[in-house]
């Protein structure tokens, strides 16, 4: 997949959360169940499912990781809002404090436009064989009848997640699953390759956006944030998009609001941090 390379061909208007947003909820509701499969009919089917249950795993963690990058963009709309703003300064002394709380803020801008990229790439590198691997997995069980549960949605966004084990608990809850042969499970991950395709796409164009502010704030070119001589003459046109990113972070919030579900891996926790960050900014 293409790396991020030529900056000028890719601007603000490239990022589509709101597009992004749908397809990940979608996404990451119907990969989660596939994480929390039992085999209560045929215990020599366990490392089987083990490998099923890894790989899913690694995309719903993949997944989890492009919201924590849209997390990183609602930080950076902040910061480069406030460089983009005319500081209220009447002395040389709160110049000189001004200009150094700026230098930090361009710096700290840097450490997260860095890490942004990183994961996004990250994300979209994971999904690159997912087509392969769902195959594999269908050719795996193709021949395998023995019984499985899967929990089915949405009752799995209506549970607890209580810090213990989904295998520990589920005896004692009243989670609703269905059953079927292992078999089926092949064909059910090959069913959601489109969508999983498309994802993919969305999660390589937040790459390249990433890549592209990235590349901006590295050169302060005037594009991304205030040029290196502190100009803000481009304030009005550069301002209003950074202001629009911020809403548009907030918009793929409302779309992506997983609650925290018995059974989730703690290490899936993004949307949670976001959800904070969406309300402590309120």
């Amino acid at each position: 997949m293409t790396h991020p390379t030529s900056p000028t061909t890719h601007g603000f208007e490239a990022l589509d959360l709101s597009s992004l947003a749908r397809v990940t909820s979608k996404a990451f509701e119907r990969l989660l169940p596939y994480t929390l499969i039992q085999d209560p009919s045929s215990p020599e089917a366990r490392p089987t499912i083990n490998k099923i249950i890894n790989k899913i795993q690694a995309y719903v963690e993949a997944i989890d990781m492009s919201i924590h990058v849209v997390h990183i963009t609602y930080q950076m709309s902040k910061i480069a809002v406030a460089l983009w703003t005319n500081p209220a300064t009447s002395n040389e002394k709160q110049i000189l404090v001004e200009r150094t709380r700026r230098q930090k803020q361009l710096e700290y801008l840097v450490i997260l436009a860095d890490e942004a990229q990183k994961k996004a790439q990250k994300t979209t590198t994971v999904f690159e064989q997912v087509q392969q691997e769902f195959y594999k997995i269908a050719a795996s069980t193709k021949n395998m009848d023995c019984t499985v549960q899967i929990p089915v949605d949405p009752t799995l966004r209506k549970l607890i997640y209580e810090d213990t084990a989904y295998v520990n608990k589920i005896n004692n809850f009243p989670v609703e699953v269905i059953k079927k042969p292992l078999k089926d499970i092949g064909p059910d991950l090959v069913s959601n390759l489109n969508l999983l395709a498309d994802f993919t796409r969305h999660s390589s164009d937040l790459t390249l956006w990433c890549g592209w502010i990235n590349s901006g704030i590295i050169t302060t070119d005037g594009t991304v944030v205030p040029p290196q001589d502190g100009s803000l003459t481009d304030a009005d046109t550069i301002r209003p998009k950074w202001n629009r990113v911020h809403a548009d972070c907030l918009i793929y919030h409302s779309i992506v609001r997983f609650p925290v579900i018995h059974g989730r891996p703690p290490q899936i926790h993004a949307s949670h941090i976001l959800g904070c960050l969406v309300c402590h900014d309120a």
